[in-house]
């Protein structure tokens, strides 16, 4: 990856702010029929598989 490649990418931090911005106090069912509340304990960890479609499981179906 060139210098100029590696300028286009944002830091995890700001993923992780967008993600938590977002997702905090929502619920959502997720493809694996498990749910998923954001910003909770008590929500599952949840797995992202990159593609032309997102496919999101919980941590415990996604492998």
């Amino acid at each position: 990856m060139t210098k100029e490649q590696e300028r286009l990418y944002q830091e995890p931090d700001e993923l992780r702010r967008l993600l938590e911005k977002v997702l905090t106090g929502r619920k959502f069912k997720l493809d694996c029929g498990h749910h998923f509340t954001g910003g909770t304990f008590l929500g599952n960890d949840i797995t992202i598989r990159n593609g032309k479609h997102f496919k999101i499981t919980c941590s415990q179906c996604g492998y």
